[in-house]
């Protein structure tokens, strides 16, 4: 089941996220011919791409996504700069997820994300649902750290 995960930057969980989405990766194929065969040709690996990845939670008073976008837009209001460990809006991220036992089944680890997007609940006094905040966040990469073995796959202790 997919229901029991953690979101991890900065070595602090982030409070009451309830879905991530959107991780994917995708490696462009390129056409290729060896010199002197036209008739038939190869695909080799090219450009690596990482889409964004999307954060949500129910809204609340943690305005920890908030201050991060804030980041952003400091850097984007200075017109850049070679050095941006200064604004330092970049940031590490762990997604880890859980079995119902709650054993660590995998964690994503999450390269160099900043947020592009950051959208507050839609305010409708009509509707009977929570309000939702949604950030949508650009990264560098990422990779798999499988968790412990499931407990009906772990040996028996003597």
């Amino acid at each position: 089941r997919k229901f029991k995960f953690l979101v991890k930057w900065e070595g602090q969980y982030v409070m009451a996220v309830h879905k991530v989405s959107s991780i994917t990766k995708s490696i462009d194929a390129i056409d290729w011919r060896t010199g002197g065969d036209s008739n038939f040709g190869a695909k080799v690996p090219g450009l690596t791409k990482w889409e964004a990845i999307t954060l949500e939670r129910g809204l609340s008073a943690d305005a920890a996504f908030q201050k991060w976008m804030i980041e952003v837009n400091r850097y984007t209001k200075a017109g850049g700069q070679d050095n941006e460990a200064v604004h330092n809006f970049r940031k590490n991220l762990q997604i880890e997820m859980y079995d119902l036992q709650n054993d660590l089944v995998m964690t994503i680890n999450v390269y160099n994300a900043w947020p592009s997007k950051l959208t507050i609940a839609d305010f409708d006094a009509k509707a009977n649902e929570l309000a939702i905040e949604h950030i949508e966040l650009q990264n560098e990469g990422w990779d798999l750290t499988p968790g412990a073995a499931p407990a009906a796959e772990r040996p028996a202790s003597v």
